[in-house]
């Protein structure tokens, strides 16, 4: 019970730093860093400290030959698709947008459970993926109503939503198995690798010497908390608790997210999100319980 307790703490931590990132990472970019720049920061400044991390620490780099395959798909979905798309799509769309998007990462796994696990559907289930499809669509139309850009980003977050709800699927066997620092060190390098031909042209174009002092900070807590902690803990505690229990942390992020982002001035609130984060996070809400349930229905029997 005490790792369960900690593992719900460090994600409530997360919840925190991903709804403060978006407005954040806003602050940055495009105007001083382009969002390649930033990716290819972030994966190689986070390869560098884990490997160091690893070295000093005295752990094992080792991972067996049967798992490359799945590390592989880990750093192809959990990081490469994952960041191109996150930031691509914030540079382009809203902090509130995005979180809301985001926050049907339960879906994905959800859906995913039921193609590669053979979870069955309820009526809550069904009225549930409804439910949050309908305020999605609504946001993405909202969107392309405004602006064609607006709902491009949308979609790209979209894809990083997905992308990022195989990651969870495929991280937890591999978190069971080896040392989470030594799993996530080698997904960051090699999504550095996979990333250079996309990120490099932007890096080298970028303005270093002009940069204000305030998006280095910005960029800093992008890398320190968004990206090193982020994933050190979030994969972490996967250790401890299903995939489907860490992504349902993700629909408190439009909160807190929004909270940040009308106090800095953005973004707004208008009709159309509100209607859209109802029926996502109800939506979300109705999965995630009815999928609960359902386990506590099996161990039971």
């Amino acid at each position: 019970m005490n790792r369960i307790l900690r593992a719900h703490i460090f994600l409530a931590i997360l919840t925190i730093i991903s709804g403060f990132n978006y407005t954040i990472a806003k602050k940055v970019m495009p105007e001083f860093i382009q969002p390649s720049s930033i990716i290819w920061i972030r994966m190689s400044c986070t390869s560098l400290f884990f490997f160091a991390f690893i070295f000093l620490s005295k752990r094992s780099f080792k991972i067996e030959q049967k798992d490359y395959l799945r590390l592989f798909l880990c750093a192809v979905f959990g990081i490469t698709i994952n960041q191109i798309f996150f930031f691509e799509g914030l540079n382009l769309t809203s902090p509130i947008n995005t979180s809301l998007i985001m926050a049907g990462i339960p879906i994905t796994v959800f859906v995913l459970s039921i193609i590669f696990l053979k979870d069955k559907m309820t009526f809550w289930n069904v009225a549930g993926l409804l439910l949050s499809a309908t305020g999605a669509v609504i946001l993405l139309l909202d969107s392309k109503g405004k602006f064609e850009g607006l709902f491009i980003g949308d979609v790209f977050i979209l894809v990083n939503a997905i992308s990022y709800g195989i990651f969870l699927i495929l991280a937890r066997q591999l978190m069971r198995t080896y040392d989470s620092v030594t799993v996530i060190f080698w997904i960051f390098l090699m999504g550095t690798f996979l990333s250079f031909p996309y990120c490099y042209s932007r890096y080298i174009d970028t303005d270093w010497l002009h940069i204000p002092t305030y998006a280095w900070l910005s960029l800093g807590f992008i890398v320190v908390f968004a990206t090193i902690v982020n994933y050190y803990i979030g994969v972490d505690v996967l250790k401890d608790v299903s995939p489907a229990v860490s992504s349902m942390y993700v629909y408190i992020q439009p909160i807190v997210t929004t909270l940040v982002a009308l106090y800095f001035g953005s973004d707004k609130m208008d009709g159309q999100k509100l209607i859209s984060s109802v029926a996502i996070l109800l939506g979300v809400y109705l999965v995630s319980k009815s999928s609960e349930n359902k386990k506590v229905a099996k161990s039971t029997d």
